[in-house]
């Protein structure tokens, strides 16, 4: 299962507090116990870990009972763009197999719990999803709410019919989700150690709708470096992307940073070289990704360079450039194009 200390966006947190207060359950009793506040889900570059996401979808279970169906209603609210980054890779890849791929080895941007793989043998693709290391109380809701996220997605990403050779569930869950997957054009069959979604292998072949195989190759660059991010969180390199996170604003020095790390900048400096980095880069990395999550939400760039603590549009398209080799209104253009 995904490491509990693992960050994510608190995307996910938002969209099921509001879920459970339509079935009657309040914020506050979502929230309780989970760390986390109305405020941060209000906050677009908010980060919560994994653990907090898992507890406040174990306060919702608790709520309104854990009955079969339950994760099937949250699924289909999962579209490709509230992934962010990882969302927009998918869309833009050239193929499906490609697309599958980078699902796959990036899955733990996504919100789900399990691990991800693509098998092929013979004509067969198998999709596999490994969900053994969720805790039994919410396994089946968010096996739901994944399988019904993954056949939603797997419409509006790829735009073609659903071609599922056979669903295969694991874990003694057919049962419960039979019922719900009776209109999906497949055969339905108990699996052995994990889930899958069985393909012929010739769909992986078949062209993209919207590939961009530029924007693809630049934003599977990016899912490395965010999940390079999230899982280094612990070295002092993920402590000044935090501190850069929580402080947004571009111009944060390194006296300011060291300061509040409690070091010299010298010290920090040395620290950083022997991660393999320097503040330059990590200060880079990380306004780079925020001003990317930030425009993928479809702000104008003169917001965004205000959200970052720049001046104005000019001094931050020069930055950006800098980090990624292109404006960002280029790059918001190729979003809007996926």
């Amino acid at each position: 299962m995904l490491p509990l200390d693992a960050l994510r966006p608190v995307a996910s947190a938002a969209l099921l507090v509001a879920f459970a207060a339509e079935h009657g359950v309040p914020a506050e009793h979502t929230l309780s116990g989970t760390g986390v506040t109305a405020e941060q889900l209000r906050e677009s570059d908010a980060e919560i870990t994994a653990g907090q996401e898992l507890e406040l979808v174990r306060n919702i279970v608790r709520a309104v009972g854990d009955r079969p169906g339950l994760g099937f209603e949250v699924g289909p609210r999962y579209r490709a763009a509230i992934h962010g980054i990882w969302g927009y890779a998918l869309i833009s890849s050239p193929t499906v197999g490609q697309a599958v791929d980078i699902a796959a080895r990036y899955f733990a941007l996504s919100y789900s719990y399990s691990s991800a793989g693509l098998e092929i043998s013979g004509d067969e693709a198998r999709i596999w999803l490994d969900d053994s290391g969720v805790p039994q109380e919410v396994r089946g809701f968010l096996l739901e709410r994944d399988l019904s996220g993954t056949i939603t997605n797997w419409l509006e990403v790829f735009q073609m019919p659903l071609a599922f050779r056979r669903i295969e569930i694991a874990g003694g869950l057919l049962p419960r989700l039979q019922p719900f997957l009776a209109n999906v054009d497949a055969e339905l069959v108990s699996g052995t150690d994990t889930h899958a979604f069985v393909v012929d292998a010739a769909v992986l072949a078949q062209p993209m709708p919207a590939a961009s195989p530029e924007t693809a190759r630049l934003l599977e660059q990016q899912c490395a470096a965010l999940l390079h991010r999230r899982v280094q969180r612990h070295r002092l390199a993920g402590e000044v992307r935090d501190l850069l996170v929580r402080r947004g604003q571009a111009s944060l020095g390194q006296p300011e940073v060291a300061s509040a790390l409690h070091m010299s900048v010298r010290t920090m400096r040395r620290r950083l070289a022997e991660e393999g980095t320097s503040f330059r880069e990590v200060s880079a990395e990380t306004f780079g990704m925020l001003a990317e999550e930030l425009l993928a939400t479809g702000l104008p760039v003169e917001q965004v360079a205000y959200r970052l603590g720049y001046a104005g549009a000019p001094s931050f398209t020069t930055a950006f450039k800098q980090w990624r080799g292109v404006t960002p209104g280029r790059f918001a253009r190729s979003l809007g194009r996926r």
